[in-house]
């Protein structure tokens, strides 16, 4: 390849305002508003749980009644849409709404919901169709449009590709359709997301769309297959099962027996700052509840921590932010030449290095 021609990176966007909604309005009056707040408030709970069930339980169906006791700012936007009434179409401005994220993460608990935190797996997404001319990369147009939409409802951070001349030499329309993974693996390196969804769809004789969905990730490479009327539903439904495996994954379920505890020693601590730096990272950590330091020696520290959900669920966090890295410990080697498994326990605590 010739010299000039540099690599450079496009990191995925990240979507992490999960407690905001916009909902179309007809008026700023006090029944329309009620009426968004509903409607709000259910996407939220949606996108913050990442369960599409969240509002059709009994507890969560009352508090929707008075969704606009959990909105803590509103503000009203004109817009150019519409909204049809009956057969007339109303011109709509927008209601863009922040909801209490205290609040609503009381009402997921109340509810027994999952929380999955705003901490997601970036997705970069390659989309491919056929048709009696061939095989064509969508590189822009209304999918791209209506996948971007349904991520944002779903709190998906999502990358599409940039298609220039980088994205052209590294991967081609025959290899996407084909689903090469080395060739898509490559072609995604440089948007540096941690999940690649490549879509393949054409349209049947009888105006129906056939589309499988084929996702990888280090955690499992699902594929989804959807059949729809609607191209735009197709997408929707692309991306409400993207986010339905990873919620899957990373979801907190909240545990009836009250929470885990765990003990981590953290290496690596040299001075106060990033002893308070630690700390911090820790009780900021979706799935802590509580950090409590317990030792403190030179270059090291123990904390008890009060979790919520699975282990796994914490293993996944700190593999994913890289701020705490698994410790190598030569102490816990067995006489037979085996590793122990750390617990997370007093005698055998997990052991990591702070960075």
């Amino acid at each position: 390849m010739a010299s000039w021609l540099l690599a450079t990176t496009a990191r995925a966007e990240q979507v992490v305002d999960l407690y905001s909604a916009e909902v179309l309005v007809t008026s700023q009056s006090a029944k329309e508003r009620r009426r968004a707040a509903e409607e709000g408030l259910r996407k939220v709970m949606v996108r913050v749980s990442g369960n599409p069930e969240a509002a059709e339980g009994a507890e969560v169906q009352t508090a929707l009644s008075q969704a606009e006791d959990f909105i803590y700012e509103f503000n009203y936007v004109s817009t150019s849409e519409t909204i049809e009434v009956g057969e007339e179409a109303r011109p709509a401005s927008r209601l863009v709404m922040k909801f209490s994220p205290v609040e609503v993460e009381r009402l997921l608990r109340s509810a027994q919901l999952s929380f999955w935190p705003a901490n997601r797996p970036g997705v970069v997404v390659w989309l491919v169709t056929r048709n009696d001319e061939g095989l064509t990369r969508v590189s822009e147009g209304e999918e791209r449009d209506w996948l971007r939409k349904s991520a944002r409802e779903r709190g998906v951070p999502l990358a599409m590709p940039l298609d220039d001349l980088e994205d052209r030499l590294a991967i081609s329309a025959r290899q996407l359709w084909e689903q090469d993974e080395e060739a898509i693996r490559n072609a995604s390196r440089r948007y540096e997301a941690e999940a690649i969804l490549v879509g393949r769809y054409s349209e049947t004789s009888g105006g129906q769309w056939r589309s499988d969905w084929q996702l990888y990730h280090d955690l499992g490479d699902p594929t989804f297959y959807v059949r729809e009327a609607s191209l735009e539903t197709v997408m929707s439904q692309a991306i409400n099962e993207t986010a339905n495996h990873f919620a899957g994954l990373y979801a907190i379920v909240p545990r009836e027996e009250g929470p885990n505890v765990t003990i981590m020693q953290v290496n690596g601590v040299d001075n106060f700052g990033d002893y308070k730096a630690a700390e911090h990272y820790l009780e900021a950590l979706a799935v802590v509840r509580r950090a409590e330091v317990i030792a403190v020696r030179p270059g090291a520290m123990t904390f008890r921590l009060m979790t919520e959900g699975e282990p796994s669920r914490l293993y996944g966090m700190l593999e994913r932010d890289r701020r705490l890295v698994p410790s190598i410990d030569s102490s816990r080697i067995s006489l037979t030449g085996n590793r122990f498994q750390p617990e997370g326990t007093q005698t055998n605590p997990l052991v990591y290095t702070w960075r």
